[in-house]
């Protein structure tokens, strides 16, 4: 299936930011957020039908720790398809 990533809602966000993408047929997806050094900072995984995900991040990595002001990256993985997109981060 192919994905289509539509980016984050708002960018730049201060609190939290909508993520969405679109599938095209059912299939295990998973969201990994980077922050600039390349370093994961909070991953989602998931089956999803065809159609709009949309994803919440509230600006915590994988342990519930406010992150920094700043670029952070994020790439969304879905049958065979990788696509990556830039948001920032604003306190």
């Amino acid at each position: 299936p192919s994905v289509e990533l539509t980016g984050n809602i708002p960018n730049p966000f201060n609190a939290q930011t909508s993520i969405g993408f679109s599938l095209d047929a059912a299939s295990p997806y998973t969201l990994t957020i980077y922050n600039i050094a390349g370093q994961v900072v909070k991953t989602y995984t998931g089956q999803a039908d065809a159609g709009t995900v949309s994803i919440t991040w509230d600006g915590r990595d994988h342990r519930s720790s406010v992150v920094a002001s700043g670029v952070y990256f994020y790439v969304v993985e879905a049958g065979g398809f990788t696509a990556t997109k830039r948001m920032l981060l604003l306190k």
